[in-house]
């Protein structure tokens, strides 16, 4: 499916810390009893656990902490890794970097899954990317100099939209969705050749470019989707 971004967004910022830890893939929505047992009882990806000793994915220390909900892992990354720059220390692009995640999520999120499962036309789409446009690095309710949310430094801000991004450009590419065939093919040529979207196309390209990126999403899976649980 193109809808498997809460993952990588979290395996992205992993990958930006620098840390180490194990990957182990959860198919939804066969999940294997441990999963909801023993890591997240509500059975929802990605999920993480932290510390205790090292044990296998599927048998958990106990001595671990469990977490889940993939905005509460990016923060809990970022604090744990504060040289990272996953937030920055400065309150206002903080909260800069906050507000675009919510963008994404309010505006983007809804627009993308109506148009993957409910018959949604992906013209919202593109009107959902005209509402985040102004906050893309060189918009002009982005005071930051440089290619990411906050500058020039990857954030949690960007590794949110690189894994909304690159799906749904891959979605729409290959005409993926709910849609009329031949409606996602339609829009993506809009978003890649009218000067309307140059913004968008310009900080697609920096995210897609970024190391952390194609590491976990290589390019030949674009459109396609995974889930994880992760051990760090």
């Amino acid at each position: 499916m193109c809808l498997s971004y809460v993952y990588h967004q979290v395996e992205i910022a992993l990958q930006e810390a620098r840390a180490e830890y194990s990957r182990f893939e959860v198919q939804i929505p066969n999940k294997p009893s441990w999963f909801t047992e023993k890591v997240n009882p509500a059975g929802k990806v990605p999920a993480i656990t932290y510390g205790g000793p090292t044990t296998p994915a599927d048998d958990p220390s106990p001595a671990s902490h469990k977490l889940a909900e993939s905005l509460v892992i990016l923060e809990f990354i970022a604090d744990i890794f504060p040289d990272s720059g996953l937030l920055p220390s400065d309150p206002l692009l903080r909260a800069s970097v906050r507000f675009f995640i919510n963008l994404v999520l309010t505006k983007l999120h809804p627009a993308h899954l109506n148009a993957m499962i409910n018959r949604g036309s992906p013209d919202h789409i593109l009107s959902a990317i005209d509402q985040l446009q102004p906050y893309m690095p060189g918009g002009s309710l982005n005071d930051s100099k440089g290619p990411f949310i906050a500058g020039n430094t990857f954030g949690n801000a960007d590794a949110v939209a690189a894994a909304y991004f690159i799906r749904l450009d891959g979605c729409l590419k290959r005409d993926i969705g709910s849609f009329p065939e031949g409606e996602g093919v339609k829009a993506y040529n809009v978003l890649h050749t009218s000067e309307q979207y140059a913004l968008y196309r310009a900080y697609l390209s920096a995210l897609a470019g970024r190391e952390s990126v194609k590491e976990t999403y290589p390019e030949m899976f674009y459109g396609a989707g995974m889930s994880a649980s992760l051990t760090i």
